[in-house]
């Protein structure tokens, strides 16, 4: 039974993490495609990449923390 417990906090914690660091990549990668848009520097074409990288990342945080909050629900309730 704590080996289950054990093993539903861990995934709680990771995906917690995990989380955390997604939020903080997306946000580095949004401010980076931000300071690029004046520049001309890169295409257009590198510029709308930049953007959907972007709008992807957040994506993945956002289902790396409803798998967290999920997660956190299994664990209190079991």
């Amino acid at each position: 039974m704590s080996l289950i417990l054990l093993s539903l906090s861990q995934d709680f914690i990771y995906h917690g993490i995990a989380a955390f660091f997604y939020l903080s990549a997306s946000v580095a990668l949004a401010r980076v495609t931000l300071d690029l848009r004046g520049s001309n520097a890169k295409g257009i074409k590198d510029y709308k990449l930049d953007i959907s990288a972007v709008v992807f990342s957040y994506v993945a945080t956002l289902l790396y923390f409803i798998h967290t909050v999920l997660s956190a629900i299994r664990w209190k309730t079991f």
